[in-house]
């Protein structure tokens, strides 16, 4: 039996375990289920200063690593990055969410550079090639998130970026921000926290290009 035959299983079992875990704290849900909540406000609070710390080091990453580049910004909710984002960092910027309550929100901000579009990002087949491509607090939301990540490398201009960010609290975000770290190479890498609601955030910058293993 080959090695790839007997990772196999294990990949598969990993996997059960984290679907598992993120049906119990609610992330894996459907597309009317994210509309609701968006509809009713519920996911407004991302755009206070409690959220502040991790869209500012996203940003930053843009800035600091691709300035001027093309962003694709996968689960993009209301827009709270592209308000976070000086406009001289970014030629394009194009934003997704499954949400349309969310999306309708995002609009309000668009600009000539930039445009929001209603889209799962597991059926989301890009028509452009990207400098940076974010999973901001979506990847534990998909259904198969290593995957998907792969597949939205393939919209990558040479030398592209995927940036990450996880929230520690939530089940699964640790082996699947190991599994990603195993396929790509680690730019960077942030932990935050914010002491006064007792959440932590990884956001990290990985190059597909220079990867050391497979998903």
């Amino acid at each position: 039996m080959g090695r790839r035959a007997l990772l196999d299983p294990v990949a598969r079992w990993l996997q059960l375990l984290i679907d598992r875990g993120r049906r119990s704290d609610g992330l894996l849900q459907s597309a009317e289920t994210w509309e609701a909540q968006y509809a009713a406000g519920r996911w407004d609070f991302l755009g206070q200063l409690s959220e502040l710390a991790r869209f500012s080091i996203l940003a930053g990453y843009i800035c600091h690593l691709k300035p001027g580049g093309a962003v694709l910004d996968t689960g993009c909710g209301q827009g709270v990055l592209l308000r976070r984002l000086p406009s001289s960092c970014y030629s394009r910027y194009v934003g997704i969410d499954v949400s349309g309550s969310a999306i309708s929100v995002a609009q309000k901000q668009q600009n000539e550079r930039s445009t929001f579009l209603t889209a799962d990002c597991e059926e989301y087949s890009p028509a452009e090639h990207f400098d940076v491509i974010v999973f901001n607090e979506v990847l534990c939301c998909l259904r198969d998130p290593l995957r998907s990540v792969e597949r939205y490398t393939r919209s990558l201009n040479p030398g592209g970026l995927l940036l990450v960010s996880m929230c520690t609290a939530a089940r699964g975000s640790g082996t699947i921000l190991r599994r990603l770290k195993h396929a790509y190479a680690t730019v960077d890498e942030v932990r935050l926290l914010h002491s006064g609601r007792k959440v932590s955030w990884v956001c990290t910058a990985l190059r597909p290009e220079e990867s050391n293993g497979r998903v």
